[in-house]
Parts: C-alpha cells; structure tokens; sequence
C-alpha cells in the first residue's frame, strides 16, 4: 500500500516567542544584592559612628543609678544591663542578676551588700569602656 503524504492544513511553522524572564531574574538578583551591601554599608557606617543608640541611652541610665534605692536600681540594672552586656562579659553580667535576685520580688528589700555594688558599678565602668 502506497504512503501518502497529505498536505498539512491549519499548522502554523514554530514562532520564536522573545522570552527575557532569565535576565530578568538576573537583574532582580543583582538588585537585591546591591540593596543587601547598602544596607550593609548603612549599618557599619551607623556603628562606627555612634554605635547602638539603645545601648548608649542604657549606658546613661546605668551611670546615673542610685543605689541608695536598692529595689529600683536592681530592676534598672537587671533590665539595663542586657543592654550593655557584651558577650565578653555576659557571663558577668548573668552572674551579677542571678546574686541580685534576693533583692527582687519582695516587698522591703535591705540595702546592697557594698561588695556587690561595687561589682556593678565594675560592671558599668567596663560597659563604658568597651
């Protein structure tokens, strides 16, 4: 039996469909790269010039405690002082709230012991230093 080749009605040739999703892509990733290293840049720039505002603000507060009211600077100590605490010394610092806790959660605290007053105010003077 004969092969018959019968003409193709209705078929269009293959057209070329302009596609630029890829550079598209391309460019979405190098823009989101750019707008990674400004931010980046952004944030060094704002360290080295005044370093964390929130940590410079509970500086301040930590430097004008009163220790004569013992309940209150050992809640502004124990809130403040994450603030400041860097991981050098964080484990100072956790030291000092865990030898603060008898002067919390109660109703008349006693005076701070000196010695541990002193280690706080060691602890703010290292907080400025560094």
């Amino acid at each position: 039996m004969p092969e018959q080749t019968l003409p193709l009605k209705d078929i269009k040739p293959i057209v070329a469909v302009p596609d630029h999703s890829l550079w598209l892509l391309l460019a979405l990733v190098a823009a989101a790269l750019l707008l990674l290293a400004l931010l980046g840049y952004w944030l060094l720039q704002r360290r080295r010039k005044g370093g964390d505002p929130k940590r410079a603000e509970a500086l301040k507060r930590l430097q004008a405690l009163d220790f004569s009211d013992t309940k209150s600077a050992v809640y502004d100590f124990s809130l403040l002082g994450h603030f400041v605490a860097t991981p050098e010394t964080e484990s100072s610092f956790r030291a000092l709230l865990a030898e603060l806790e008898p002067y919390k959660y109660q109703k008349s605290v006693p005076a701070l012991d000196t010695a541990l007053e002193a280690r706080l105010r060691d602890f703010i003077k290292e907080a400025r230093r560094g």
